[in-house]
């Protein structure tokens, strides 16, 4: 579900640049959430710490987003 909501925060185009850099970067190493969160924000342009406090560290389910 974050994914996907990821998805639709920063759009297509952008998401799946982000999907395809983390896998070439990161395709046999190890790597942290914190990672994911900055390369998104990298590449999308956009300040993500909210989306992501929301969606992984908050014990509830989003209602909408």
């Amino acid at each position: 579900m974050t994914l996907q909501a990821l998805r639709e925060k920063v759009g297509d185009f952008t998401f799946f640049q982000i999907m395809r850099s983390w896998a070439a970067q990161n395709r046999y190493g190890n790597v942290t959430t914190p990672q994911f969160i900055a390369l998104s924000e990298q590449l999308s342009g956009m300040d993500l710490d909210n989306f992501f406090d929301v969606w992984l560290y908050q014990p509830d389910k989003p209602l909408s987003w």
